[in-house]
């Protein structure tokens, strides 16, 4: 009697700690959002702590904490710690059941590859959030994700310069209000300034973020007009020291270098030198960035595809099933039918050729089971990813007969091995892991020596190990987002 009091009582406890867990977990996730835009360092510390501590709340807390930081990342224009959330998120979304989060997911997804020049694989996100929200019940989650939706197409239209046609999408989304994004209104306005190149509304209370924005706005429109002076920075600086960070400045010091230089004022070199290296330090930024964003498409794909042999499986396994089924009720009518002839005959018959069938159904349930499982022994998979440090470090990367197989026997394994661990520790397949370390080898040759922004294509290629200019020149833009021809004009323009 004592046992089952005292077990009692410890499943109360544990129940209340593990609800009280669950409360903290989303009072924390509050906390983020009211800090995303007034403190987003400590805002994205409070999400760090919920992902770091996965049991503290729920799957849907965690995820809805990586999906934060990177909306918290994006506005800080840190695109590739956006994209690594991102990663994180989409890995963890199969254990998730919340198809709101899910649109959110997506809706990041979307403003990722609009910033980073991914517009084919935009199109797909459309549809996924457009899947997802037919499952919505809560109107206010419908009318939410009816506005991410609205402001993907604008931002497309402001990212392709189609300003005009973006202006009147933006003056027929502007009055939308969806209670689960407040600062909706706020996004739409931040574009319309930036294309108007002019405050075209008043963001005194509005989150500290937006009034930031405005105050860049603003110094870019005083320098337009000739108003400006370099006090204004120095204030704005002052006012706002979270969004300190030099990457919002890029635009201001180019257009202020270009007014600098243009008058032969004493601030050109200056200006024109924090442009520079500001200019630098984004174009490194969104590199690291698409090479992530690349690895979140393979994952992706992956993830679909997992899906639809999961569902082929399943398809099969009901098959078989009811195959069975249907064939041993027909055997157990046929062994009725036949007890009228002759019960001690039947008995003794049936009896051996259930034995024999349930054997024949296990021998193939192991065979079905072996099929499907494949594993390698720890020792030889970090043996392999220790190899791979290697090669890529090595001339080996260049080498334009390198296959699979090739590699497999110079590491002294097999070819299946090697497939499963890039697949799984570098989230690609073979051919796409060994054409982005050709295409890394040649962008590192063009930026660190200069003689290589000489060359023709065709050499480049060949120096990389590929077999044609045309398909190196193909890589090179999925990898990069440009043309080798683009981006060795960058470089000289820098």
């Amino acid at each position: 009697m004592l046992v089952r009091i005292f077990s009692l009582l410890l499943f109360l406890v544990l129940a209340v700690n593990v609800n009280a867990q669950i409360n903290d977990a989303q009072n924390l996730t509050k906390d983020v959002k009211s800090l995303m835009y007034s403190d987003p360092e400590k805002a994205v510390k409070t999400a760090q702590y919920i992902v770091s501590n996965q049991s503290f709340g729920t799957a849907e807390d965690v995820y809805n904490a990586l999906l934060l930081q990177s909306e918290i990342y994006f506005n800080l224009k840190k695109y590739n710690d956006a994209v690594v959330k991102l990663i994180s998120a989409d890995r963890i979304s199969q254990n998730v059941d919340d198809d709101f989060l899910k649109s959110k997911n997506e809706y990041l997804i979307g403003k990722l590859y609009l910033e980073l020049g991914f517009y084919d694989e935009y199109s797909e996100v459309l549809d996924d959030i457009n899947e997802f929200a037919k499952s919505l019940k809560n109107e206010d989650e419908k009318i939410c994700v009816e506005s991410w939706v609205n402001e993907l197409k604008i931002l497309k239209l402001y990212h392709q310069g189609k300003q005009k046609e973006s202006l009147a999408q933006i003056q027929t989304h502007i009055n939308d209000k969806p209670n689960l994004d407040p600062v909706y209104n706020s996004r739409l306005q931040i574009v319309k300034s930036n294309i108007e190149n002019k405050k075209s509304y008043n963001f005194q209370n509005s989150e500290s973020y937006f009034q930031f924005l405005s105050g860049l706005i603003d110094l870019k429109f005083q320098i337009k007009n000739g108003t400006f002076n370099q006090l204004n920075v120095n204030n704005l600086k002052k006012k706002f020291p979270q969004f300190n960070d030099g990457v919002f400045f890029i635009d201001f010091y180019k257009d202020w270098s270009k007014q600098a230089c243009g008058s032969n004022s004493s601030d050109c070199f200056g200006t024109r030198r924090e442009y520079i290296k500001l200019l630098k330090s984004t174009l490194a930024d969104k590199q690291e960035a698409r090479v992530n964003v690349i690895n979140l498409i393979d994952q992706k794909e992956n993830a679909k595809i997992h899906e639809q042999k999961e569902f082929q499986n399943k398809i099969l396994f009901l098959l078989f099933a009811v195959a069975s089924l249907s064939l041993i009720i027909s055997l157990i009518y046929y062994f009725i039918i036949k007890s009228k002839a002759n019960v001690a005959t039947v008995e003794f018959e049936k009896e051996n050729i259930s034995k024999e069938y349930e054997q024949r159904l296990s021998d193939q349930l192991k065979d079905f089971q072996a099929s499907h499982v494949f594993t390698i022994p720890e020792k030889t998979e970090n043996l392999i990813l220790s190899n791979l440090e290697t090669f890529e470090k090595s001339k080996d990367v260049r080498d334009p007969s390198l296959s699979l197989s090739v590699l497999a026997k110079r590491m002294n394994t097999n070819s299946k091995y090697l497939s499963e661990v890039i697949n799984k520790h570098k989230g690609k397949n073979f051919n796409n892991y060994l054409n982005e370390l050709r295409v890394n080898y040649i962008v590192e040759k063009l930026t660190q020596n200069p003689e290589y922004l000489q060359y023709k294509t065709s050499y480049l290629a060949e120096e990389a190990g590929f077999a044609s200019r045309t398909t190196f020149t193909t890589i090179f833009k999925n990898v990069t987002g440009k043309s080798p021809s683009q981006f060795i004009d960058e470089i000289k323009n820098r």
